[in-house]
Protein backbone atom coordinates (compact mmCIF):
# COMPACT_ATOMS: atom_id res chain seq x y z
CA UNK A 1 0.00 0.00 0.00
CA UNK A 2 1.33 3.68 -0.61
CA UNK A 3 1.89 6.41 1.67
CA UNK A 4 -1.09 8.19 0.73
CA UNK A 5 -3.41 5.17 0.76
CA UNK A 6 -2.08 4.35 4.12
CA UNK A 7 -2.59 7.81 5.63
CA UNK A 8 -6.37 7.60 3.80
CA UNK A 9 -6.67 4.43 6.37
CA UNK A 10 -4.93 5.37 9.12
CA UNK A 11 -7.18 9.18 9.29
CA UNK A 12 -10.52 6.99 8.29
CA UNK A 13 -9.60 4.71 11.93
CA UNK A 14 -8.94 7.93 13.98
CA UNK A 15 -12.01 9.16 12.41
CA UNK A 16 -13.83 5.65 13.79
CA UNK A 17 -12.50 6.08 17.04
CA UNK A 18 -13.31 9.67 17.56
CA UNK A 19 -16.91 9.10 16.35
CA UNK A 20 -17.18 5.84 19.08
CA UNK A 21 -16.15 8.37 21.65
CA UNK A 22 -18.61 10.84 20.85
CA UNK A 23 -21.10 8.21 21.12
CA UNK A 24 -20.41 6.80 24.19
CA UNK A 25 -20.09 10.09 25.42
CA UNK A 26 -23.47 11.19 24.50
CA UNK A 27 -25.57 7.95 23.95
CA UNK A 28 -28.21 10.08 23.84
CA UNK A 29 -27.56 12.19 21.34
CA UNK A 30 -26.73 9.70 19.09
CA UNK A 31 -29.99 7.60 19.86
CA UNK A 32 -31.63 10.17 19.05
CA UNK A 33 -29.71 10.94 15.81
CA UNK A 34 -29.72 7.44 14.84
CA UNK A 35 -33.90 7.18 15.32
CA UNK A 36 -33.88 10.57 13.54
CA UNK A 37 -32.26 9.16 10.29
CA UNK A 38 -34.25 6.16 10.31
CA UNK A 39 -37.73 7.98 10.41
CA UNK A 40 -36.31 9.92 7.36
CA UNK A 41 -36.38 6.85 5.34
CA UNK A 42 -38.73 5.26 5.93
CA UNK A 43 -41.02 8.76 5.26
CA UNK A 44 -38.90 8.49 2.07
CA UNK A 45 -39.98 4.91 1.64
CA UNK A 46 -43.22 5.68 1.80
CA UNK A 47 -43.69 8.74 0.18
CA UNK A 48 -41.37 7.00 -3.20
CA UNK A 49 -43.71 3.85 -2.85
CA UNK A 50 -46.90 5.91 -3.00
CA UNK A 51 -45.61 7.61 -6.26
CA UNK A 52 -44.81 3.95 -7.57
CA UNK A 53 -47.98 2.17 -6.67
CA UNK A 54 -50.70 5.02 -7.14
CA UNK A 55 -49.19 7.11 -9.89
CA UNK A 56 -47.04 5.22 -12.28
CA UNK A 57 -48.53 2.23 -11.94
CA UNK A 58 -51.95 2.73 -12.67
CA UNK A 59 -51.32 4.90 -15.83
CA UNK A 60 -49.26 1.35 -16.93
CA UNK A 61 -52.63 -0.25 -16.40
CA UNK A 62 -55.25 2.14 -17.87
CA UNK A 63 -52.84 1.94 -20.96
CA UNK A 64 -53.06 -2.54 -21.22
CA UNK A 65 -56.94 -1.57 -20.96
CA UNK A 66 -57.13 1.11 -23.68
CA UNK A 67 -54.61 -0.18 -25.74
CA UNK A 68 -57.14 -4.11 -25.75
CA UNK A 69 -59.86 -2.15 -26.40
CA UNK A 70 -61.63 -2.15 -22.69
CA UNK A 71 -63.95 0.03 -21.53
CA UNK A 72 -62.85 2.72 -19.14
CA UNK A 73 -65.62 2.80 -17.02
CA UNK A 74 -65.61 3.32 -12.81
CA UNK A 75 -65.35 -0.44 -12.95
CA UNK A 76 -62.41 -0.34 -14.49
CA UNK A 77 -61.24 2.46 -12.32
CA UNK A 78 -62.07 0.60 -9.53
CA UNK A 79 -60.32 -2.88 -10.70
CA UNK A 80 -56.65 -0.76 -11.14
CA UNK A 81 -57.26 0.70 -7.79
CA UNK A 82 -58.07 -2.76 -6.35
CA UNK A 83 -54.78 -4.08 -7.87
CA UNK A 84 -53.26 -0.94 -6.96
CA UNK A 85 -53.37 -1.07 -3.60
CA UNK A 86 -51.87 -5.00 -3.85
CA UNK A 87 -48.72 -3.41 -5.05
CA UNK A 88 -48.50 -1.50 -2.05
CA UNK A 89 -49.36 -4.03 0.40
CA UNK A 90 -46.74 -6.23 -1.41
CA UNK A 91 -44.35 -3.25 -0.97
CA UNK A 92 -45.02 -2.48 2.63
CA UNK A 93 -44.73 -6.36 3.82
CA UNK A 94 -41.37 -6.56 1.52
CA UNK A 95 -39.86 -3.55 3.34
CA UNK A 96 -40.97 -5.32 7.21
CA UNK A 97 -39.57 -8.66 5.72
CA UNK A 98 -36.58 -9.50 8.46
CA UNK A 99 -34.05 -12.14 8.63
CA UNK A 100 -32.44 -13.74 6.30
CA UNK A 101 -32.06 -12.55 2.53
CA UNK A 102 -33.91 -15.91 0.45
CA UNK A 103 -36.28 -15.50 3.85
CA UNK A 104 -37.22 -11.92 2.73
CA UNK A 105 -37.04 -12.99 -0.76
CA UNK A 106 -39.48 -15.87 0.27
CA UNK A 107 -41.55 -13.16 2.16
CA UNK A 108 -42.11 -11.62 -1.27
CA UNK A 109 -43.80 -14.51 -3.01
CA UNK A 110 -45.99 -14.96 -0.39
CA UNK A 111 -47.20 -11.59 -0.17
CA UNK A 112 -47.90 -10.99 -4.04
CA UNK A 113 -49.85 -14.12 -4.22
CA UNK A 114 -51.80 -13.80 -0.88
CA UNK A 115 -52.13 -9.81 -2.14
CA UNK A 116 -53.40 -10.35 -5.01
CA UNK A 117 -55.07 -13.74 -4.76
CA UNK A 118 -57.74 -11.62 -2.55
CA UNK A 119 -57.86 -9.63 -5.55
CA UNK A 120 -58.77 -12.33 -7.77
CA UNK A 121 -60.99 -14.06 -4.79
CA UNK A 122 -63.03 -10.88 -4.50
CA UNK A 123 -63.68 -10.89 -8.47
CA UNK A 124 -64.75 -14.14 -8.42
CA UNK A 125 -67.27 -13.64 -5.54
CA UNK A 126 -68.53 -10.21 -7.11
CA UNK A 127 -68.34 -10.74 -10.25
CA UNK A 128 -67.44 -7.37 -10.95
CA UNK A 129 -65.21 -6.28 -14.08
CA UNK A 130 -61.41 -7.54 -14.64
CA UNK A 131 -59.01 -7.83 -16.98
CA UNK A 132 -56.92 -10.46 -17.25
CA UNK A 133 -53.91 -8.41 -18.82
CA UNK A 134 -54.07 -5.92 -15.89
CA UNK A 135 -54.00 -8.54 -12.73
CA UNK A 136 -50.96 -10.21 -14.80
CA UNK A 137 -49.35 -7.06 -15.17
CA UNK A 138 -49.53 -6.18 -11.40
CA UNK A 139 -48.98 -9.14 -10.41
CA UNK A 140 -45.83 -9.29 -12.02
CA UNK A 141 -45.21 -5.50 -11.25
CA UNK A 142 -45.56 -6.37 -7.18
CA UNK A 143 -42.63 -9.28 -7.55
CA UNK A 144 -40.63 -6.98 -9.54
CA UNK A 145 -41.59 -3.90 -6.42
CA UNK A 146 -41.22 -6.31 -3.68
CA UNK A 147 -37.18 -7.97 -4.71
CA UNK A 148 -36.41 -3.91 -5.29
CA UNK A 149 -37.77 -3.03 -1.90
CA UNK A 150 -36.27 -5.96 -0.41
CA UNK A 151 -32.63 -5.38 -1.34
CA UNK A 152 -32.86 -1.62 -0.71
CA UNK A 153 -34.31 -2.32 2.80
CA UNK A 154 -31.17 -4.68 2.87
CA UNK A 155 -29.06 -2.44 2.12
CA UNK A 156 -29.84 0.41 4.16
CA UNK A 157 -31.59 -0.78 7.00
CA UNK A 158 -28.72 -3.77 8.22
CA UNK A 159 -30.62 -5.41 11.39
CA UNK A 160 -28.31 -3.60 14.71
CA UNK A 161 -26.91 -6.88 15.93
CA UNK A 162 -24.89 -7.25 19.74
CA UNK A 163 -23.18 -10.15 20.85
CA UNK A 164 -22.87 -10.66 24.66
CA UNK A 165 -18.99 -10.74 24.98
CA UNK A 166 -18.11 -12.45 28.31
CA UNK A 167 -19.38 -15.42 27.28
CA UNK A 168 -19.59 -15.49 23.25
CA UNK A 169 -17.57 -18.49 21.80
CA UNK A 170 -14.17 -16.94 20.65
CA UNK A 171 -15.51 -16.47 16.51
CA UNK A 172 -12.92 -14.52 15.09
CA UNK A 173 -15.26 -13.83 11.80
CA UNK A 174 -18.32 -11.90 13.13
CA UNK A 175 -18.69 -9.21 11.11
CA UNK A 176 -17.15 -5.76 13.07
CA UNK A 177 -20.36 -3.96 12.67
CA UNK A 178 -21.68 -6.85 15.10
CA UNK A 179 -21.59 -4.84 18.69
CA UNK A 180 -20.34 -5.97 21.47
CA UNK A 181 -22.71 -6.28 25.02
CA UNK A 182 -20.69 -6.13 28.11
CA UNK A 183 -22.90 -4.96 31.01
CA UNK A 184 -26.25 -7.49 31.23
CA UNK A 185 -28.12 -4.04 32.85
CA UNK A 186 -27.64 -2.86 29.15
CA UNK A 187 -31.27 -2.46 27.68
CA UNK A 188 -31.25 -5.12 24.80
CA UNK A 189 -34.47 -3.98 23.29
CA UNK A 190 -32.58 -1.32 20.91
CA UNK A 191 -30.77 -4.66 19.27
CA UNK A 192 -32.82 -6.41 16.26
CA UNK A 193 -30.77 -9.69 17.01
CA UNK A 194 -29.00 -10.99 20.26
CA UNK A 195 -26.09 -13.05 19.78
CA UNK A 196 -24.69 -15.52 22.59
CA UNK A 197 -23.03 -18.87 23.12
CA UNK A 198 -24.17 -21.70 25.09
CA UNK A 199 -27.48 -19.98 27.01
CA UNK A 200 -26.84 -22.75 29.52
CA UNK A 201 -23.77 -21.25 30.73
CA UNK A 202 -24.85 -17.56 30.96
CA UNK A 203 -25.03 -16.43 35.16
CA UNK A 204 -28.50 -15.68 36.62
CA UNK A 205 -28.55 -11.65 35.66
CA UNK A 206 -27.57 -12.64 31.93
CA UNK A 207 -29.90 -15.53 31.68
CA UNK A 208 -32.96 -12.31 33.12
CA UNK A 209 -31.64 -9.91 30.33
CA UNK A 210 -31.94 -12.58 27.41
CA UNK A 211 -35.45 -13.78 28.78
CA UNK A 212 -36.49 -9.78 28.60
CA UNK A 213 -35.31 -9.20 25.34
CA UNK A 214 -36.84 -12.45 24.10
CA UNK A 215 -40.50 -11.90 25.84
CA UNK A 216 -40.30 -8.37 23.80
CA UNK A 217 -39.76 -9.94 20.72
CA UNK A 218 -36.11 -9.89 19.70
CA UNK A 219 -34.77 -13.10 18.35
CA UNK A 220 -31.71 -14.31 19.95
CA UNK A 221 -29.74 -16.85 18.09
CA UNK A 222 -26.00 -18.46 18.86
CA UNK A 223 -22.64 -17.17 17.03
CA UNK A 224 -21.58 -20.09 14.96
CA UNK A 225 -25.39 -19.90 13.37
CA UNK A 226 -25.35 -16.64 12.80
CA UNK A 227 -21.57 -17.05 11.33
CA UNK A 228 -23.47 -19.48 8.84
CA UNK A 229 -25.88 -17.49 7.80
CA UNK A 230 -23.30 -14.67 7.24
CA UNK A 231 -20.74 -16.21 5.17
CA UNK A 232 -23.56 -18.55 3.72
CA UNK A 233 -21.38 -21.99 3.86
CA UNK A 234 -21.57 -24.85 6.83
CA UNK A 235 -18.76 -26.02 8.97
CA UNK A 236 -17.74 -29.42 7.34
CA UNK A 237 -16.41 -30.93 10.52
CA UNK A 238 -19.70 -29.98 12.18
CA UNK A 239 -22.17 -31.03 9.80
CA UNK A 240 -24.72 -33.37 10.21
CA UNK A 241 -27.54 -34.78 8.73
CA UNK A 242 -29.51 -33.98 11.08
CA UNK A 243 -29.21 -30.33 9.57
CA UNK A 244 -30.80 -30.89 6.40
CA UNK A 245 -34.81 -29.90 6.60
CA UNK A 246 -36.66 -32.11 9.25
CA UNK A 247 -39.56 -32.26 6.57
CA UNK A 248 -37.51 -33.83 3.81
CA UNK A 249 -36.27 -32.50 0.05
CA UNK A 250 -39.49 -34.85 -1.39
CA UNK A 251 -42.11 -32.21 -1.11
CA UNK A 252 -39.82 -29.26 -2.24
CA UNK A 253 -38.60 -30.68 -5.55
CA UNK A 254 -42.20 -31.52 -6.57
CA UNK A 255 -43.43 -27.56 -6.41
CA UNK A 256 -39.46 -27.13 -7.92
CA UNK A 257 -40.27 -29.39 -10.53
CA UNK A 258 -43.12 -27.90 -11.93
CA UNK A 259 -41.27 -24.66 -11.31
CA UNK A 260 -38.38 -25.97 -13.85
CA UNK A 261 -40.81 -26.84 -16.49
CA UNK A 262 -42.57 -23.76 -16.41
CA UNK A 263 -39.32 -21.78 -16.15
CA UNK A 264 -37.81 -24.10 -19.26
CA UNK A 265 -40.78 -23.19 -21.31
CA UNK A 266 -40.50 -19.88 -20.90
CA UNK A 267 -35.90 -19.80 -22.12
CA UNK A 268 -36.43 -22.14 -24.63
CA UNK A 269 -38.15 -19.93 -27.43
CA UNK A 270 -35.27 -17.13 -26.48
CA UNK A 271 -32.73 -19.79 -26.09
CA UNK A 272 -33.18 -21.56 -29.16
CA UNK A 273 -31.86 -18.54 -32.09
CA UNK A 274 -29.04 -17.61 -29.70
CA UNK A 275 -27.82 -21.58 -29.54
CA UNK A 276 -28.43 -22.25 -33.13
CA UNK A 277 -26.20 -18.97 -34.21
CA UNK A 278 -23.84 -20.47 -31.71
CA UNK A 279 -23.61 -23.60 -33.54
CA UNK A 280 -22.80 -22.08 -36.72
CA UNK A 281 -20.30 -19.89 -35.01
CA UNK A 282 -18.30 -23.09 -33.78
CA UNK A 283 -18.90 -24.95 -36.88
CA UNK A 284 -17.18 -21.91 -38.84
CA UNK A 285 -14.34 -21.06 -36.20
CA UNK A 286 -13.52 -24.63 -35.13
CA UNK A 287 -15.54 -27.93 -37.20
CA UNK A 288 -16.69 -30.43 -35.58
CA UNK A 289 -18.18 -31.44 -33.14
CA UNK A 290 -20.21 -28.54 -32.37
CA UNK A 291 -21.27 -30.62 -28.57
CA UNK A 292 -19.03 -31.29 -25.55
CA UNK A 293 -20.53 -34.53 -23.80
CA UNK A 294 -19.31 -35.43 -20.85
CA UNK A 295 -20.55 -38.09 -18.11
CA UNK A 296 -21.65 -35.78 -15.26
CA UNK A 297 -23.02 -37.24 -11.49
CA UNK A 298 -26.57 -36.64 -11.04
CA UNK A 299 -29.50 -37.23 -8.45
CA UNK A 300 -29.05 -39.75 -6.38
CA UNK A 301 -25.41 -40.45 -7.34
CA UNK A 302 -26.69 -41.18 -10.98
CA UNK A 303 -24.39 -40.59 -14.42
CA UNK A 304 -25.78 -38.69 -16.84
CA UNK A 305 -23.93 -37.41 -20.34
CA UNK A 306 -24.65 -33.47 -20.00
CA UNK A 307 -24.58 -31.50 -23.24
CA UNK A 308 -22.48 -28.01 -23.80
CA UNK A 309 -21.34 -25.82 -26.73
CA UNK A 310 -17.72 -26.70 -27.35
CA UNK A 311 -15.50 -24.06 -26.20
CA UNK A 312 -12.12 -26.01 -26.19
CA UNK A 313 -9.59 -27.48 -28.72
CA UNK A 314 -9.60 -30.99 -29.25
CA UNK A 315 -7.70 -33.37 -26.59
CA UNK A 316 -8.73 -35.01 -23.18
CA UNK A 317 -7.68 -33.59 -20.09
CA UNK A 318 -7.27 -35.99 -17.33
CA UNK A 319 -7.10 -34.64 -13.39
CA UNK A 320 -4.12 -36.56 -11.49
CA UNK A 321 -4.49 -37.36 -8.11
CA UNK A 322 -5.17 -34.26 -6.53
CA UNK A 323 -7.98 -33.51 -9.25
CA UNK A 324 -5.52 -31.12 -10.50
CA UNK A 325 -5.51 -30.60 -14.68
CA UNK A 326 -2.38 -31.28 -16.25
CA UNK A 327 -2.97 -29.42 -18.69
CA UNK A 328 -4.79 -25.88 -18.24
CA UNK A 329 -8.75 -25.32 -19.30
CA UNK A 330 -6.93 -21.71 -20.02
CA UNK A 331 -4.58 -22.99 -22.67
CA UNK A 332 -6.86 -24.94 -24.36
CA UNK A 333 -9.92 -22.33 -24.33
CA UNK A 334 -10.42 -20.62 -27.86
CA UNK A 335 -11.14 -17.35 -28.50
CA UNK A 336 -15.00 -18.02 -29.26
CA UNK A 337 -14.93 -20.57 -26.15
CA UNK A 338 -13.97 -17.70 -24.07
CA UNK A 339 -16.94 -15.51 -25.46
CA UNK A 340 -19.18 -18.34 -24.91
CA UNK A 341 -18.53 -18.96 -21.65
CA UNK A 342 -18.25 -14.97 -20.49
CA UNK A 343 -21.78 -15.24 -21.70
CA UNK A 344 -22.46 -18.42 -20.18
CA UNK A 345 -23.92 -19.34 -23.76
CA UNK A 346 -22.15 -22.53 -23.84
CA UNK A 347 -24.38 -23.74 -21.02
CA UNK A 348 -27.85 -23.76 -22.87
CA UNK A 349 -28.18 -27.12 -24.41
CA UNK A 350 -28.57 -28.12 -20.35
CA UNK A 351 -32.03 -26.76 -21.02
CA UNK A 352 -32.59 -29.79 -22.49
CA UNK A 353 -31.61 -31.60 -19.04
CA UNK A 354 -33.73 -29.80 -17.33
CA UNK A 355 -37.20 -30.55 -19.28
CA UNK A 356 -36.03 -34.25 -19.10
CA UNK A 357 -35.85 -33.97 -15.24
CA UNK A 358 -31.91 -34.93 -15.54
CA UNK A 359 -30.76 -31.06 -14.12
CA UNK A 360 -33.01 -28.58 -12.40
CA UNK A 361 -32.31 -24.51 -12.98
CA UNK A 362 -30.70 -24.00 -9.67
CA UNK A 363 -28.72 -26.91 -7.33
CA UNK A 364 -24.78 -28.06 -6.98
CA UNK A 365 -23.16 -28.18 -10.39
CA UNK A 366 -23.03 -32.26 -11.88
CA UNK A 367 -19.51 -32.38 -11.61
CA UNK A 368 -17.77 -35.21 -13.61
CA UNK A 369 -17.66 -38.46 -12.65
CA UNK A 370 -14.33 -39.23 -12.22
CA UNK A 371 -13.43 -36.12 -10.18
CA UNK A 372 -16.43 -36.70 -8.04
CA UNK A 373 -15.29 -40.38 -7.25
CA UNK A 374 -12.10 -39.33 -6.27
CA UNK A 375 -13.66 -36.47 -4.52
CA UNK A 376 -15.86 -38.38 -2.20
CA UNK A 377 -13.03 -40.63 -1.57
CA UNK A 378 -11.12 -38.24 -0.03
CA UNK A 379 -14.07 -35.81 1.06
CA UNK A 380 -16.97 -38.61 2.08
CA UNK A 381 -19.71 -35.82 2.99
CA UNK A 382 -19.21 -35.05 -0.74
CA UNK A 383 -21.96 -37.48 -1.47
CA UNK A 384 -24.62 -35.47 -0.04
CA UNK A 385 -24.50 -33.12 -2.94
CA UNK A 386 -26.66 -35.63 -4.97
CA UNK A 387 -29.83 -35.75 -2.68
CA UNK A 388 -30.99 -32.86 -5.06
CA UNK A 389 -30.81 -32.69 -8.77
CA UNK A 390 -28.07 -30.31 -10.09
CA UNK A 391 -28.54 -27.72 -11.37
CA UNK A 392 -27.45 -25.19 -14.34
CA UNK A 393 -26.72 -22.23 -11.21
CA UNK A 394 -26.17 -22.68 -7.76
CA UNK A 395 -25.40 -21.44 -4.47
CA UNK A 396 -21.59 -22.44 -4.71
CA UNK A 397 -21.35 -20.79 -8.16
CA UNK A 398 -22.45 -17.35 -7.26
CA UNK A 399 -20.79 -17.08 -4.07
CA UNK A 400 -17.22 -19.12 -4.62
CA UNK A 401 -16.89 -19.64 -8.39
CA UNK A 402 -15.61 -22.42 -10.05
CA UNK A 403 -13.40 -25.12 -8.12
CA UNK A 404 -10.33 -26.71 -9.36
CA UNK A 405 -9.00 -29.07 -6.84
CA UNK A 406 -9.74 -30.39 -3.48
CA UNK A 407 -9.61 -27.20 -1.04
CA UNK A 408 -11.45 -25.46 -3.52
CA UNK A 409 -13.91 -28.29 -3.92
CA UNK A 410 -14.01 -28.26 -0.18
CA UNK A 411 -15.07 -24.92 -0.14
CA UNK A 412 -18.23 -25.69 -2.74
CA UNK A 413 -19.26 -28.27 -0.97
CA UNK A 414 -19.52 -26.24 2.15
CA UNK A 415 -21.66 -24.27 0.56
CA UNK A 416 -23.72 -26.39 -1.43
CA UNK A 417 -24.48 -28.36 2.29
CA UNK A 418 -25.70 -24.83 3.25
CA UNK A 419 -28.03 -24.91 0.57
CA UNK A 420 -29.38 -27.78 1.20
CA UNK A 421 -30.12 -27.00 4.81
CA UNK A 422 -31.57 -23.92 4.11
CA UNK A 423 -33.52 -25.34 0.67
CA UNK A 424 -36.44 -22.62 -0.23
CA UNK A 425 -37.65 -20.95 -3.25
CA UNK A 426 -36.50 -17.45 -1.22
CA UNK A 427 -32.94 -18.83 -1.56
CA UNK A 428 -33.82 -19.78 -5.28
CA UNK A 429 -35.07 -16.52 -6.23
CA UNK A 430 -31.65 -14.82 -4.60
CA UNK A 431 -29.30 -17.30 -6.50
CA UNK A 432 -31.39 -16.50 -9.75
CA UNK A 433 -31.36 -12.67 -8.99
CA UNK A 434 -27.39 -13.09 -8.47
CA UNK A 435 -26.90 -14.99 -11.85
CA UNK A 436 -28.28 -12.46 -13.55
CA UNK A 437 -26.67 -10.15 -12.23
CA UNK A 438 -23.36 -12.00 -13.29
CA UNK A 439 -24.45 -11.96 -16.27
CA UNK A 440 -25.02 -8.89 -16.65
CA UNK A 441 -21.62 -7.91 -15.42
CA UNK A 442 -20.22 -11.14 -16.96
CA UNK A 443 -17.85 -11.32 -14.10
CA UNK A 444 -16.98 -14.67 -12.50
CA UNK A 445 -16.74 -16.28 -16.13
CA UNK A 446 -14.00 -19.05 -16.29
Amino acid sequence: MDSSGRERRLRGQALSAEGRKTALAHPGAATLKAASSRWRLELAFVVVSLCVCFLAAPQFYLWLVTRLGGPLTRATVLHIFANCCANFMVVLASWSARGRLDMKLGRVLTAAFASHGLVALTVVLTRTFYSNSVMLAAAAASLVFGVVAVIVQHRLKPPRVGVIAPFAPPVEHLPPAVEHIQDPAEDLLQFDLILTGATEELPLEWTRSVSRAMLAGRPVRHCAEYLEETRGLVSLEHFDVDQLPKGGLTSYQAGKRAFDLALACVALPIAAPILGLSCLLILAAMGRPVFFVQPRVGLGGRSFRMIKLRTMTGGAARPDVEGKMAVSEGQRITRLGAWLRRLRIDELPQLWHVLVGEMSFIGPRPEWTLLAERYAAQLPIYAFRHLVRPGITGWAQVRSGYAGNLDETRLKVAHDLYYLKHLSFGLDLQILLRTIWTLATTRGAR
